[in-house]
């Protein structure tokens, strides 16, 4: 059995494909494929201990992205930045609270965790409302790790990767050999030194036309490149990208993810465990 498997919810930019109101080819398009729900991701990492469960962003199509992947259990939660299709979710993690009746850990940056706290309140600073989601935030500005709520003691190491969407730092992260950033435009060396040896790198590729606060698919291909990623997947592509096309001019090892696209990482989980 494969040490870390990655199920990508959702590969599309913040407008979701297809795009309200839209007739054109891609948003038209027969192709499953072509039907990006906005970004997310769902990674079981198995330890000897038994599976840890962690979500990246919880964007506003969370409830539907869980009902068709089969999402059963929520161990941690992993914000890469508070733009609204990225945390706007988060009551929707209510449900993993009814059993076990424990907090669910949410790690983000301090910008991402200050937003969460003025956004969501309620929840992380009130707590009074009696249906409330149970989730405790952390803020975090390196390694970590996240254990099981579901009664074995399973824990995995989780690597920030510091990056920037604009003016905005962002986080990616590393888990053993595999890594996940979205929404960047900017790969600073530090970070760049902490992508090395990767199996699996998933990488923010907007479109073909340059933008401010994305990566084009050149860039995106410069940097999976410069890393050595033996394969990358590109994420968060609008409505400009008919998936088969342009899936077939990428370099070899490179590729458009789609949405439910699932990868098997083979590594030695135990190595990345805090401790061993």
């Amino acid at each position: 059995m494969s040490s870390l498997r990655a199920t990508l919810l959702g590969t599309g930019t913040s407008t979701g494909v297809p795009v309200i109101g839209c007739t054109c080819a891609v948003c038209s398009s027969h192709d499953p494929r072509d039907r990006r729900l906005r970004c997310s991701a769902y990674i079981v990492a198995e330890t000897v201990e038994g599976p840890v469960h962690l979500l990246i962003d919880t964007g506003p199509d969370f409830r539907q992205q869980a009902l068709t992947y089969g999402i059963e259990r929520v161990d941690g939660v992993l914000y890469t930045h508070h733009h609204f299709d990225h945390i706007v979710g988060v009551d929707d993690l209510r449900p993993y609270c009814f059993d076990p009746q424990t907090e669910i850990p949410c790690f983000a940056n301090a910008e991402t965790a200050g937003s969460l706290l003025r956004t969501h309140g309620y929840i992380f600073e009130d707590g009074t409302y009696p249906g409330i989601v149970k989730l405790s935030l952390h803020e975090i500005d390196g390694p970590f790790s996240v254990g099981s709520r579901y009664g074995h003691a399973g824990a995995v190491s989780v690597t920030p990767i510091p990056a920037r969407h604009g003016a905005m730092d962002v986080l990616g992260f590393r888990i053993g050999r595999f890594a996940y950033l979205t929404d960047v435009n900017a790969v600073p060396d530090d970070s760049l030194g902490l992508l090395e040896d990767l199996e699996v790198l998933i990488l923010d590729g907007l479109r073909e036309k340059p933008h401010e606060t994305h990566f084009t698919f050149a860039e995106a291909t410069a940097v999976a490149q410069g890393v050595g990623a033996k394969e990358a997947y590109f994420i968060h592509m609008t409505h400009t990208t008919p998936h088969a096309e342009t899936d077939a001019a990428l370099p070899e090892g490179i590729h458009l993810a789609y949405d439910g696209l699932t990868l098997y990482v083979e590594d030695d989980i135990e190595k990345y465990v805090e401790g061993k």
